[in-house]
């Protein structure tokens, strides 16, 4: 399994437990907010370092 795709899987994980917050105290309810955010933004780099892994760069183009 990818890291891309465990990233996705622990996101889908804490958007069902958000999603599964009917009374929640203010703390639980930042701390998944706070969790997502983290693996949002290593999906994101994940995703980027991709991107950039894959282009080539032409040093005749300028």
């Amino acid at each position: 399994m990818s890291k891309q795709n465990q990233i996705q899987e622990r996101v889908a994980y804490l958007q069902e437990q958000l999603d599964s917050l009917g009374h929640f105290l203010p703390e639980t309810y930042q701390y998944l907010m706070d969790e997502m955010d983290t693996q949002h933004r290593h999906l994101m780099e994940l995703k980027v370092q991709d991107f950039y892994a894959t282009q080539h760069h032409d040093p005749s183009v300028a």
